[in-house]
């Protein structure tokens, strides 16, 4: 039966009764589109992508990846320039990029230096080479240099190379280094979607939290100065921060795996502003509940599970709760206006108001099972893996 049906479609199409053509293209098309409506263009790139932004300002795509940055228009997709490096970041109307020479072995100081590059020709505009740290924001580029073994002096700079201000430190901090280098913050829950906004710079934060010489050193970036210096107690408190407070998070070994108490202080005075007993922010890992991981948070909101299982959302400036869910509930992302949710059944989605205590769901939807979520600007992103789509 099955060679009686393909001898009589071979003869249809033969003979031009039936022409499968369209049929085909059209299938084909359907299962190996990469989105809906298609994409304007696509180009091939040599390696696998670790940074891409788009800049607006110069009609450019900008893509990094292991050993050399490129500029695409953002007309046709056609390469405007190629240039070796070890690292890019894209920023608004720059590329900050540490270049790569052609025999990197010979390269004195691999891990110092950056440079500034224009995003329409990939020319270097200005260049530090003696920068051990760098920064980069949407307006800024914040660098560290050390002159000699006894100070370092932190640089904030406009795009354009002029310095707004500078503050010198100890010669300690010389062990911060390399690109966007760790500041003792909190751990965006939206985790999933740091290597997609890596190509996107963020505002300059309040507070730049430098962790060096055993000790959070905190840095005004309005004031230029460091305002406060914090050190965790044991290794049962990690210390960081949001907003405009400071957050020791405490985790003992009790009868029944781990107990948690989290104390928040303003971060210019210092005077306790509330504590929590019960709030467990994700920071503690092993049989001994050593704190390993920064705190969940973003946009000025925890990410806390209390004591009863139930998963909350919680003002960093004075522990409000925002959003409290049932058992086996999540957050998703959260942002200072909005936060993403998901029910304990895995599946269903509810945007919610953050702004305010006890908000109300803006929006839901059902997905497959586990998705993930974004907030970018207005934009709420949701990765549904389950089923293959975003």
């Amino acid at each position: 039966m099955v060679l009686m049906i393909g001898l009589i479609v071979t003869v249809l199409i033969t003979t031009h009764v039936v022409n499968p053509g369209p049929w085909w293209n059209d299938f084909v098309h359907k299962i190996t589109r990469l989105s809906d409506p298609d994409p304007q263009w696509t180009v091939r790139i040599d390696g696998k992508p670790d940074v891409t932004g788009v800049l607006p300002n110069a009609n450019m795509v900008v893509v990094a990846s292991r050993g050399f940055v490129e500029g695409y228009q953002t007309s046709d997709g056609k390469r405007a320039w190629h240039k070796a490096a070890n690292w890019a970041y894209p920023a608004v109307d720059v590329v900050v990029s540490q270049p790569r020479p052609e025999n990197p072995d010979a390269d004195p100081a691999p891990d110092r230096g950056f440079a500034v590059l224009d995003p329409r020709t990939g020319d270097a505009e200005w260049s530090d080479p003696d920068a051990t740290a760098v920064w980069i924001y949407a307006l800024d580029i914040v660098d560290l240099t050390c002159p000699d073994s006894s100070r370092c002096v932190l640089r904030d700079r406009y795009h354009d190379g002029s310095v707004r201000w500078e503050l010198e430190l100890p010669g300690t901090a010389h062990t911060i280094r390399g690109p966007n280098p760790h500041l003792a913050g909190v751990r965006d829950p939206a985790g999933w979607f740091g290597g997609a906004a890596a190509g996107t710079a963020p505002a300059m934060p309040p507070i730049m939290p430098l962790d060096y010489d055993d000790k959070i050193h905190v840095v005004d970036t309005a004031e230029h100065r460091v305002v406060r210096e914090a050190v965790a107690p044991d290794r049962q408190t990690r210390v960081a921060f949001l907003g405009d407070r400071m957050l020791y998070v405490r985790a003992d070994r009790g009868d029944a795996g781990c107990t948690f108490q989290v104390q928040a202080f303003d971060i210019l005075s210092g005077a306790p502003v509330w504590t929590e007993d019960g709030f467990d922010l994700d920071t503690a890992r092993g049989a001994g509940c050593e704190q390993r991981e920064d705190p969940l948070g973003a946009g000025g909101r925890l990410v806390v599970n209390g004591t009863d299982a139930r998963p909350m959302l919680v003002a960093a400036d004075n522990a409000a709760h925002i959003w409290t869910g049932s058992p086996g509930a999540k957050v998703l992302a959260s942002t200072r206006l909005l936060a993403v949710v998901v029910a304990p059944d895995r599946q269903s989605v509810s945007i919610i108001d953050a702004a305010t205590p006890d908000g109300k769901t803006v929006w839901s939807g059902q997905f497959g099972m586990d998705p993930d979520a974004a907030i970018i600007d207005d934009m709420v992103i949701i990765r549904d893996s389950n089923r293959g789509k975003l």
